[in-house]
């Protein structure tokens, strides 16, 4: 959850350059990289979700041990 919370962090921060970028081609760059931090943050919350079903299943199976 720490690592999702750093990389909206990131996220945030290329967005905000990105609209106060005066030249196109860094507009871009930042808007760019504020995508890939969007991938990061979606590619993590995936891997939590799994994590927290597969923590479900181990417990169904064990019966809370």
């Amino acid at each position: 959850m720490e690592a999702i919370k750093r990389e909206q962090e990131s996220y945030d921060y290329y967005y905000r350059a990105a609209l106060q970028a005066a030249k196109p081609a860094t507009r871009k760059m930042l808007l760019n990289l504020a995508d890939w931090e969007k991938g990061h943050i979606d590619e993590l919350t995936n891997h939590v979700m799994e994590l927290k079903a597969q923590m479900e299943i181990d417990r169904a199976i064990t019966g809370g041990l």
